[in-house]
């Protein structure tokens, strides 16, 4: 094959470059805008503390961590901090007064929210800063979402991103090409760990041609759409979920309990996992082609596919597993995307939708404009999978991207 694709005179070669028309500035910039307004979203989901503030609170409501504290030994707050962690938490500062009394984590933290840290007699004696992101896991986030790439730097010091080595130079605006690419730059202004000053920049592709829409609202659309069918997407066949099976698929309690066909110790080893780390909402398995057990929540969809084996590794059966409901993907998608999200099974019966808002509109298109709550909406749909088959119909209302 290898040999196979390196023939062809290079007159033919010539002409498939030039076959690959790139999109006007028009077109490529409306693009960025609606990346960077994604990226946009996904910072202020994360500066609005709604995971950070509470992990962050729980730090500094511990009697452990106020003890050590009050020891002013920093290995020793550092130790009280590990186990409140809970994963949710990337980097952590007390500071007592003026003086950084201890850290945990190296990550350079986004978003950082505060809390005071009060004694036994309520009087403030310090403060927890926490970050529950670093740029790198923003930076790869947004990237598995729009394909931007995406760094952040505090002023002239690179911080990281989604891609290595950053580019030398990093305008605030305009177009520039990385790794051979060409990319339009959008950047935005944020906070990075503990507080400073802090500019994202989002490397947005420019798109073929045959990508723009007939304005450059369509292509905004076009493209924020694009990312909510990526968030699917990444709920139905991400690393984060290729991981999910394959530790399904390596437990030998709930292999051997498939096998041999015991729902019992089957449902046990799902539960087992249900208690952990791990995000998972439902488990179907099957012998053959008989049903073992189907454990977790009704509405469900995204279901990913993997294998049963027994004791000698031959294949037996299958299982089915979902890291998303629907409720969780509509409303991880309105925050991330800023958009508002319909889900519904069959679409001439619009009381069964699933939604960011309510009353959910009516007879909304595949693209068009639509007016809802007082705003003009410009709609976008797609098909998504049902669990564990059939077919679920995604609307999507997207609000006007600013400078489009």
């Amino acid at each position: 094959m290898l040999a196979l694709m390196g023939c062809g005179s290079a007159t033919n070669a010539d002409d498939n470059a030039a076959a690959v028309k790139l999109a006007p500035a028009q077109c490529a910039d409306a693009t960025a805008r609606a990346l960077g307004e994604v990226a946009e979203h996904v910072y202020r989901e994360i500066a609005g503390g709604r995971i950070a503030l509470p992990a962050a609170e729980r730090v500094a409501s511990a009697p452990t961590v106020l003890a050590a504290v009050e020891t002013g030994n920093p290995r020793a707050v550092r130790a009280a901090i590990a186990p409140l962690l809970r994963g949710q938490l990337v980097r952590v500062r007390v500071t007592v007064g003026r003086r950084t009394l201890a850290e945990y984590g190296t990550a350079n933290g986004i978003a950082p929210v505060s809390t005071p840290l009060k004694n036994a007699a309520d009087l403030q004696i310090g403060t927890i800063t926490a970050s529950e992101e670093g740029v790198y896991g923003y930076a790869n986030t947004v990237h598995a979402i729009t394909e931007a790439q995406v760094f952040a730097r505090a002023g002239s010091v690179g911080l990281g991103g989604s891609a290595s080595p950053a580019p030398a130079v990093l305008p605030a605006g305009g177009e520039v090409t990385y790794a051979g690419i060409r990319y339009v730059v959008y950047s935005f202004r944020g906070i990075g760990f503990p507080r400073t000053a802090l500019r994202t920049f989002v490397l947005a592709p420019v798109p073929l041609a045959s990508a723009c829409g007939r304005t450059p609202a369509e292509t905004a659309t076009n493209a924020i759409g694009a990312t909510a069918m990526r968030i699917y997407r990444q709920e139905q066949s991400g690393a984060a979920t290729r991981a999910v099976v394959r530790d399904f698929e390596r437990s030998r309690s709930f292999q051997e309990a498939v096998a041999s066909d015991n729902p019992i110790a089957t449902r046990a080893a799902i539960v087992a996992f249900f208690e952990t780390t791990l995000h998972v909402v439902r488990v179907r398995a099957t012998l053959g082609e008989t049903l073992v057990v189907d454990v977790g929540g009704p509405h469900v969809l995204a279901p990913i596919r993997g294998d049963v084996r027994n004791k000698r590794g031959r294949i037996v059966g299958h299982f089915l597993l979902s890291v998303q409901d629907d409720l969780g993907y509509v409303i991880l998608t309105h925050r991330f995307a800023g958009v508002q999200v319909f889900l519904y099974e069959d679409p001439t019966h619009p009381e069964e939708i699933v939604g960011s808002a309510s009353p959910a509109p009516v007879n909304v298109p595949k693209r068009g404009e639509v007016l809802f709550d007082g705003v003009l909406y410009s709609a976008y749909s797609f098909n998504a999978e049902a669990f564990p088959k059939g077919t679920l119909h995604v609307s999507l209302l997207i609000p006007p991207v600013p400078g489009t």
